[in-house]
C-alpha cells in the first residue's frame, strides 16, 4: 500500500532532520527491535524507551550514523526497506553496513520495527 510506504518515507525525512513530529507517526507502545549485536540492541517497548533511550545510546556509539534509503516495499500492513548505514567510528574511520527495516502499520501508525544488519561492521565501526 502506497499509504504505508508513504507514512514511512515520511518517518525517515523528519527522523532525519530530529523533527520529533515524527512521534506523531508511532503508536504510544511501538516495539523496535533491533538485532542484539547492535549498541543497546534487543526490544524497546515505548516512544520513551525507543526515541529517548534506545537512540541517544546508539547514536553515542559513533561519530556519525546515517541511513540511507534505497527501496521501499509494501505487503499489506508491512513495509520493508533496503538500505545502507553509512558511519563513522569515534576514530574517523569510515564503514557501510547494508539493512533490512521491517515496519507494520497498524491505524495509520508504526507500531512495530524489526532490523536485520551486519553487525560484525557495526562493531567495527565502534572500536
Amino acid at each position: 500500500m502506497q499509504q504505508n510506504i508513504d507514512l514511512v518515507k515520511k518517518f525517515y525525512t523528519l527522523f532525519g532532520k530530529q523533527d520529533r513530529e515524527f512521534l506523531e507517526l508511532c503508536d504510544d507502545a511501538i516495539e523496535w527491535t533491533v538485532m542484539k549485536n547492535m549498541p543497546n540492541g534487543g526490544t524497546h517497548v515505548g516512544k520513551k524507551a525507543v526515541f529517548d533511550g534506545y537512540f541517544p545510546k546508539l547514536f553515542s556509539s559513533f561519530a556519525e550514523f546515517h541511513v540511507v534509503t534505497d527501496e521501499f516495499t509494501s505487503m499489506d500492513e508491512r513495509v520493508i526497506v533496503l538500505g545502507t548505514y553509512k558511519l563513522v567510528s569515534k576514530s574517523q574511520k569510515k564503514f557501510d553496513a547494508p539493512f533490512i527495516h521491517i515496519y507494520t502499520i497498524n491505524n495509520n501508525k508504526i507500531a512495530k520495527f524489526r532490523q536485520y544488519t551486519d553487525t560484525v561492521e557495526i562493531q567495527n565501526a565502534m572500536s
